[in-house]
């Protein structure tokens, strides 16, 4: 352990001091040794089971809440309020898709978020969907929510 903390303090300081970095230096044999002792270290992990199709399964457990429909903010990153007031609270950013309801109150859209919880957006920052590829020919349809409560989505092509 501590010849490693010196490699790395040896190696790493030339970094923090802006000159350039030498790290390259050593063998694959020298690299794999250093793997090696790292990994007797750390130890066993158990990562758990893998899933059989190397994904995790979330399920279409049922339709979301509400009617929605899959839409896309204005910006990226938008905030997300409690309220339909730009005073109340912030509760989050708006993903590059977002489940939006038919409710309009005093210009804001009430956004599903996860389950029943909802949070809202200015309307007039909801903008028809917009793939994160310009050039990819997708729409964004809401799929229903997931076993875990998360909305979920499909991208079907045009």
């Amino acid at each position: 352990m501590s010849r490693l903390i010196l490699f790395v303090a040896l190696v790493g300081a030339p970094i923090l001091c802006g000159a350039p970095a030498h790290g390259q230096h050593l063998s694959p044999e020298q690299l794999d040794r250093l793997s090696q002792e790292r990994q007797s270290e750390i130890g066993p992990r158990d990562w758990g089971t893998p899933p059989a199709n190397g994904k995790a399964a979330v399920t279409v457990a049922k339709p979301t809440p509400v009617p929605t429909r899959c839409m896309s903010p204005a910006h990226d990153f938008e905030p997300l309020f409690q309220e339909p007031r730009a005073s109340s609270q912030r509760v989050g950013s708006a993903a590059p898709q977002i489940a939006v309801t038919d409710d309009v109150q005093a210009g804001w859209r009430k956004v599903l978020r996860r389950g029943t919880n909802y949070a809202w957006l200015p309307d007039a920052d909801v903008l028809d969907y917009r793939p994160l590829v310009p050039s990819n020919p997708t729409r964004c349809e809401v799929a229903g929510e997931g076993s875990d409560g998360r909305v979920l989505f499909t991208h079907p092509k045009l």
